[in-house]
Protein backbone atom coordinates (compact mmCIF):
# COMPACT_ATOMS: atom_id res chain seq x y z
CA UNK A 1 0.00 0.00 0.00
CA UNK A 2 1.67 3.07 -1.18
CA UNK A 3 5.58 3.69 -1.57
CA UNK A 4 4.72 1.33 -4.03
CA UNK A 5 0.81 -0.17 -3.92
CA UNK A 6 2.02 -2.93 -6.48
CA UNK A 7 5.71 -3.99 -6.16
CA UNK A 8 8.05 -3.67 -9.73
CA UNK A 9 8.86 -7.10 -10.93
CA UNK A 10 12.90 -5.60 -11.78
CA UNK A 11 15.08 -2.31 -11.08
CA UNK A 12 17.09 -0.80 -13.10
CA UNK A 13 19.05 1.87 -13.45
CA UNK A 14 18.06 5.49 -15.31
CA UNK A 15 17.74 4.47 -19.15
CA UNK A 16 21.00 7.01 -19.47
CA UNK A 17 23.06 4.50 -17.57
CA UNK A 18 22.24 1.46 -19.30
CA UNK A 19 24.73 -0.94 -20.87
CA UNK A 20 24.07 -3.72 -23.36
CA UNK A 21 23.12 -6.49 -20.97
CA UNK A 22 20.89 -3.80 -18.95
CA UNK A 23 19.12 -3.05 -21.65
CA UNK A 24 18.83 -6.61 -23.22
CA UNK A 25 17.69 -7.57 -19.77
CA UNK A 26 14.95 -4.09 -20.17
CA UNK A 27 13.55 -5.32 -22.82
CA UNK A 28 13.21 -8.94 -22.17
CA UNK A 29 11.47 -8.26 -19.25
CA UNK A 30 9.17 -5.84 -20.94
CA UNK A 31 8.59 -8.61 -23.37
CA UNK A 32 7.86 -11.22 -20.41
CA UNK A 33 5.45 -8.43 -19.01
CA UNK A 34 3.36 -7.74 -21.85
CA UNK A 35 3.02 -11.61 -22.25
CA UNK A 36 2.12 -12.15 -18.83
CA UNK A 37 -0.53 -9.53 -18.32
CA UNK A 38 -1.78 -10.12 -21.69
CA UNK A 39 -2.82 -13.37 -20.60
CA UNK A 40 -3.82 -13.46 -16.95
CA UNK A 41 -6.58 -11.20 -18.66
CA UNK A 42 -7.70 -13.51 -21.44
CA UNK A 43 -6.51 -17.10 -20.82
CA UNK A 44 -5.25 -17.25 -16.96
CA UNK A 45 -4.68 -20.84 -17.49
CA UNK A 46 -1.32 -20.32 -19.27
CA UNK A 47 0.87 -18.28 -16.71
CA UNK A 48 -0.39 -20.90 -14.71
CA UNK A 49 1.47 -23.98 -16.74
CA UNK A 50 4.50 -21.86 -17.78
CA UNK A 51 5.24 -20.88 -13.95
CA UNK A 52 7.69 -23.84 -13.68
CA UNK A 53 9.91 -23.03 -16.49
CA UNK A 54 9.28 -19.46 -15.48
CA UNK A 55 10.87 -20.46 -12.06
CA UNK A 56 13.73 -22.42 -13.83
CA UNK A 57 14.47 -20.04 -15.88
CA UNK A 58 14.99 -16.89 -13.89
CA UNK A 59 16.49 -18.78 -10.60
CA UNK A 60 19.48 -19.84 -13.17
CA UNK A 61 20.19 -16.56 -15.40
CA UNK A 62 19.74 -13.61 -12.82
CA UNK A 63 22.15 -13.45 -10.24
CA UNK A 64 20.64 -10.83 -8.58
CA UNK A 65 17.89 -12.65 -7.80
CA UNK A 66 19.83 -15.47 -6.54
CA UNK A 67 22.39 -13.56 -4.41
CA UNK A 68 19.56 -11.14 -2.70
CA UNK A 69 16.89 -14.05 -1.72
CA UNK A 70 19.49 -16.14 -0.77
CA UNK A 71 21.28 -13.07 1.18
CA UNK A 72 18.01 -12.14 2.54
CA UNK A 73 17.27 -15.54 3.75
CA UNK A 74 20.31 -15.90 5.95
CA UNK A 75 19.07 -12.90 7.94
CA UNK A 76 15.62 -14.43 8.09
CA UNK A 77 17.02 -17.95 9.07
CA UNK A 78 19.92 -17.59 11.09
CA UNK A 79 23.39 -17.28 10.06
CA UNK A 80 23.46 -21.18 11.10
CA UNK A 81 20.69 -22.02 8.35
CA UNK A 82 22.27 -24.32 5.58
CA UNK A 83 22.32 -23.35 2.19
CA UNK A 84 19.94 -25.74 0.78
CA UNK A 85 17.19 -23.88 2.94
CA UNK A 86 18.33 -20.49 2.59
CA UNK A 87 17.65 -21.52 -1.63
CA UNK A 88 14.27 -23.03 -0.93
CA UNK A 89 13.39 -19.86 0.88
CA UNK A 90 14.55 -17.34 -2.02
CA UNK A 91 12.87 -19.54 -4.49
CA UNK A 92 9.29 -19.81 -2.69
CA UNK A 93 10.13 -15.42 -2.25
CA UNK A 94 10.92 -15.70 -6.40
CA UNK A 95 7.45 -17.78 -6.84
CA UNK A 96 5.27 -15.54 -4.44
CA UNK A 97 6.69 -12.83 -6.38
CA UNK A 98 5.42 -14.25 -10.17
CA UNK A 99 2.17 -14.72 -8.21
CA UNK A 100 1.72 -11.51 -7.62
CA UNK A 101 2.69 -10.02 -10.93
CA UNK A 102 -0.20 -12.36 -12.19
CA UNK A 103 -3.19 -11.43 -9.08
CA UNK A 104 -2.20 -8.44 -10.49
CA UNK A 105 -2.85 -8.72 -14.28
CA UNK A 106 -5.75 -11.13 -13.70
CA UNK A 107 -7.33 -8.30 -11.42
CA UNK A 108 -7.77 -5.92 -14.39
CA UNK A 109 -10.35 -8.03 -15.35
CA UNK A 110 -12.20 -8.59 -12.04
CA UNK A 111 -14.54 -6.17 -10.52
CA UNK A 112 -14.38 -4.98 -7.11
CA UNK A 113 -16.80 -7.39 -5.46
CA UNK A 114 -14.58 -10.11 -7.27
CA UNK A 115 -11.73 -8.60 -5.54
CA UNK A 116 -13.23 -8.30 -2.33
CA UNK A 117 -14.26 -12.24 -2.82
CA UNK A 118 -11.00 -13.21 -1.69
CA UNK A 119 -10.89 -11.23 1.95
CA UNK A 120 -10.84 -13.73 4.48
CA UNK A 121 -10.88 -11.65 7.49
CA UNK A 122 -10.14 -8.12 9.37
CA UNK A 123 -8.27 -7.84 12.25
CA UNK A 124 -8.07 -5.03 13.77
CA UNK A 125 -10.85 -2.95 12.37
CA UNK A 126 -11.79 -1.98 15.26
CA UNK A 127 -8.57 -0.09 15.88
CA UNK A 128 -9.16 1.36 12.30
CA UNK A 129 -12.13 3.15 13.57
CA UNK A 130 -11.09 4.32 16.73
CA UNK A 131 -8.39 6.16 14.77
CA UNK A 132 -10.66 7.26 12.14
CA UNK A 133 -12.71 9.17 14.68
CA UNK A 134 -10.19 11.33 15.87
CA UNK A 135 -10.48 13.38 12.50
CA UNK A 136 -6.63 13.44 11.91
CA UNK A 137 -6.56 11.38 8.43
CA UNK A 138 -4.61 8.30 8.61
CA UNK A 139 -1.31 7.58 6.99
CA UNK A 140 -1.34 3.89 6.23
CA UNK A 141 1.83 2.28 6.12
CA UNK A 142 2.46 -1.36 5.14
CA UNK A 143 5.53 -3.71 3.75
CA UNK A 144 5.44 -5.37 0.00
CA UNK A 145 3.38 -8.65 1.90
CA UNK A 146 0.85 -11.11 0.18
CA UNK A 147 -1.90 -9.06 -1.48
CA UNK A 148 -2.26 -5.65 -2.18
CA UNK A 149 -4.66 -5.56 -4.15
CA UNK A 150 -7.19 -6.57 -1.82
CA UNK A 151 -6.45 -4.90 1.23
CA UNK A 152 -6.27 -1.30 -1.40
CA UNK A 153 -9.94 -2.38 -2.77
CA UNK A 154 -10.94 -3.10 0.52
CA UNK A 155 -10.23 0.52 1.70
CA UNK A 156 -11.34 2.02 -1.41
CA UNK A 157 -14.71 0.89 0.15
CA UNK A 158 -14.46 2.25 3.57
CA UNK A 159 -12.92 5.36 2.11
CA UNK A 160 -14.03 9.02 0.53
CA UNK A 161 -10.06 9.89 -0.04
CA UNK A 162 -6.97 7.75 -0.60
CA UNK A 163 -3.89 8.76 -1.68
CA UNK A 164 -0.82 6.36 -3.05
CA UNK A 165 2.60 7.28 -2.81
CA UNK A 166 4.32 5.48 -5.21
CA UNK A 167 7.33 6.12 -7.82
CA UNK A 168 6.47 6.00 -11.04
CA UNK A 169 7.76 2.53 -13.04
CA UNK A 170 10.20 1.96 -15.12
CA UNK A 171 8.25 -0.41 -17.72
CA UNK A 172 5.41 1.19 -19.49
CA UNK A 173 3.40 -2.01 -19.47
CA UNK A 174 3.35 -2.09 -15.82
CA UNK A 175 2.84 1.57 -15.26
CA UNK A 176 -0.29 1.58 -17.75
CA UNK A 177 -1.85 -1.16 -15.62
CA UNK A 178 -1.38 0.42 -12.31
CA UNK A 179 -3.05 3.54 -13.45
CA UNK A 180 -6.16 2.34 -14.82
CA UNK A 181 -6.33 -0.29 -12.11
CA UNK A 182 -6.84 2.93 -9.27
CA UNK A 183 -8.82 5.33 -11.33
CA UNK A 184 -11.19 1.81 -11.31
CA UNK A 185 -10.71 1.76 -7.46
CA UNK A 186 -11.16 6.12 -6.79
CA UNK A 187 -7.90 6.12 -5.60
CA UNK A 188 -6.10 9.12 -5.95
CA UNK A 189 -2.05 8.71 -7.43
CA UNK A 190 0.94 10.76 -5.84
CA UNK A 191 3.88 10.33 -7.42
CA UNK A 192 7.00 11.65 -6.02
CA UNK A 193 8.43 12.09 -8.89
CA UNK A 194 6.53 15.06 -9.25
CA UNK A 195 8.20 16.56 -6.57
CA UNK A 196 8.11 18.32 -3.21
CA UNK A 197 4.43 19.72 -4.33
CA UNK A 198 3.39 16.13 -3.70
CA UNK A 199 4.26 16.15 -0.15
CA UNK A 200 2.78 19.52 0.44
CA UNK A 201 -0.21 17.77 -1.26
CA UNK A 202 -0.42 14.54 0.91
CA UNK A 203 0.41 17.21 4.35
CA UNK A 204 -2.77 19.07 3.04
CA UNK A 205 -5.39 16.06 2.58
CA UNK A 206 -4.18 14.36 6.10
CA UNK A 207 -5.46 17.89 7.49
CA UNK A 208 -8.57 17.43 5.78
CA UNK A 209 -9.12 14.16 7.42
CA UNK A 210 -8.30 11.69 4.32
CA UNK A 211 -6.08 9.08 3.71
CA UNK A 212 -2.07 8.57 2.79
CA UNK A 213 -1.08 4.76 1.28
CA UNK A 214 2.78 4.44 1.42
CA UNK A 215 4.93 1.45 1.64
CA UNK A 216 7.48 1.36 4.53
CA UNK A 217 10.19 -1.37 4.03
CA UNK A 218 11.87 0.00 1.01
CA UNK A 219 13.61 3.07 -0.19
CA UNK A 220 12.40 4.45 -4.17
CA UNK A 221 15.29 4.97 -6.41
CA UNK A 222 16.60 8.33 -5.85
CA UNK A 223 15.04 8.69 -1.68
CA UNK A 224 17.32 9.20 0.99
CA UNK A 225 16.73 6.11 3.35
CA UNK A 226 17.01 6.21 7.20
CA UNK A 227 19.29 3.01 8.58
CA UNK A 228 17.26 1.69 11.72
CA UNK A 229 17.59 -1.45 13.31
CA UNK A 230 16.07 -4.61 11.56
CA UNK A 231 15.78 -8.45 12.53
CA UNK A 232 19.51 -8.60 13.64
CA UNK A 233 21.04 -5.91 11.37
CA UNK A 234 20.24 -2.71 9.83
CA UNK A 235 17.42 -1.85 7.31
CA UNK A 236 17.39 1.53 5.23
CA UNK A 237 13.70 2.40 5.58
CA UNK A 238 12.07 5.73 3.69
CA UNK A 239 11.19 8.90 6.45
CA UNK A 240 8.49 9.88 4.70
CA UNK A 241 5.16 8.48 7.07
CA UNK A 242 7.24 10.36 9.79
CA UNK A 243 7.83 13.21 8.18
CA UNK A 244 3.98 13.52 7.45
CA UNK A 245 2.84 12.43 10.59
CA UNK A 246 5.64 15.23 12.40
CA UNK A 247 3.94 17.86 10.08
CA UNK A 248 -0.02 16.85 10.34
CA UNK A 249 -0.21 15.05 13.57
CA UNK A 250 -1.89 12.34 11.69
CA UNK A 251 -1.47 8.71 13.14
CA UNK A 252 1.32 6.42 11.23
CA UNK A 253 -1.28 3.04 11.46
CA UNK A 254 0.98 -0.57 10.11
CA UNK A 255 -1.56 -2.38 7.92
CA UNK A 256 -0.70 -6.12 6.22
CA UNK A 257 -2.53 -8.01 3.85
CA UNK A 258 -1.33 -11.60 4.16
CA UNK A 259 -2.11 -14.39 1.60
CA UNK A 260 -3.81 -17.82 3.43
CA UNK A 261 -2.93 -21.26 3.01
CA UNK A 262 -6.16 -21.16 0.89
CA UNK A 263 -5.15 -19.07 -1.38
CA UNK A 264 -7.66 -16.15 0.60
CA UNK A 265 -6.64 -12.65 2.04
CA UNK A 266 -6.56 -12.04 5.71
CA UNK A 267 -5.98 -7.88 6.66
CA UNK A 268 -4.23 -6.99 9.88
CA UNK A 269 -4.47 -3.24 11.17
CA UNK A 270 -1.95 -2.86 13.97
CA UNK A 271 -1.70 -0.43 16.33
CA UNK A 272 -1.19 3.34 15.35
CA UNK A 273 2.10 4.94 16.16
CA UNK A 274 1.87 8.38 16.91
CA UNK A 275 4.68 10.45 16.32
CA UNK A 276 6.62 12.17 19.40
CA UNK A 277 5.56 15.48 20.76
CA UNK A 278 9.58 16.67 21.45
CA UNK A 279 10.48 17.94 18.27
CA UNK A 280 11.43 21.79 17.78
CA UNK A 281 8.13 24.08 17.12
CA UNK A 282 9.29 24.17 13.80
CA UNK A 283 9.28 20.45 12.81
CA UNK A 284 5.63 20.36 14.43
CA UNK A 285 4.66 23.61 12.20
CA UNK A 286 5.51 20.90 9.07
CA UNK A 287 9.19 22.88 8.20
CA UNK A 288 10.57 19.60 8.08
CA UNK A 289 9.01 18.29 5.13
CA UNK A 290 11.56 17.25 2.02
CA UNK A 291 14.21 17.57 4.85
CA UNK A 292 15.69 14.40 6.59
CA UNK A 293 14.98 14.68 10.47
CA UNK A 294 17.96 15.21 12.37
CA UNK A 295 20.43 12.68 14.44
CA UNK A 296 19.39 9.02 15.69
CA UNK A 297 16.41 7.58 13.78
CA UNK A 298 13.21 8.67 15.01
CA UNK A 299 11.52 6.40 17.77
CA UNK A 300 8.55 5.81 15.61
CA UNK A 301 10.35 5.30 12.46
CA UNK A 302 12.18 2.54 14.35
CA UNK A 303 8.37 1.21 15.64
CA UNK A 304 7.35 0.87 12.32
CA UNK A 305 10.62 -1.34 11.62
CA UNK A 306 9.77 -3.61 14.37
CA UNK A 307 6.47 -4.21 13.51
CA UNK A 308 7.31 -5.01 10.20
CA UNK A 309 9.98 -6.88 11.16
CA UNK A 310 7.44 -9.10 13.08
CA UNK A 311 5.35 -9.91 10.03
CA UNK A 312 8.34 -10.39 7.87
CA UNK A 313 9.98 -12.75 10.19
CA UNK A 314 6.73 -14.64 10.45
CA UNK A 315 5.98 -14.76 6.56
CA UNK A 316 9.47 -14.63 5.03
CA UNK A 317 7.95 -16.37 2.13
CA UNK A 318 5.34 -13.73 1.33
CA UNK A 319 8.35 -10.90 1.70
CA UNK A 320 8.66 -10.25 -1.97
CA UNK A 321 12.21 -8.45 -1.67
CA UNK A 322 14.54 -9.78 -4.55
CA UNK A 323 17.70 -7.75 -3.76
CA UNK A 324 19.78 -7.38 -0.83
CA UNK A 325 17.60 -5.45 1.94
CA UNK A 326 19.91 -5.49 4.82
CA UNK A 327 22.72 -2.07 4.35
CA UNK A 328 25.48 -5.04 5.77
CA UNK A 329 24.84 -6.83 2.71
CA UNK A 330 24.99 -3.70 0.54
CA UNK A 331 28.05 -2.23 1.62
CA UNK A 332 30.03 -5.68 1.73
CA UNK A 333 29.15 -5.94 -2.09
Amino acid sequence: MSGRVIVSPVRVAAPGGLGIAQRVSRSWANGWLRFLFWTTRRALWVPRITKPMFMWFAWRTSRSIREGTTCNARWLLGASSERSERVALGKAVMANFYDAVVEFGSNQRRTKDQILARLEAIEGQERYTAVRACGRGAILVTAHLGSFETAITMLAAQERRIHVVFRRDPFPVFEKLRTIQHARLGIIEAPVDDGLAVWFGLRDALRADEVVLMQGDRVVPGQKGVAVPFLGGHMHLPPGPVKLAAATGAPIVPVFALTTPRGRVRIIIEEAIWVGEERSAGESRGECMGVQLRGEPDPALIKIAAVIGTYVSRYPEQWLCLHKAWVEDAAAH
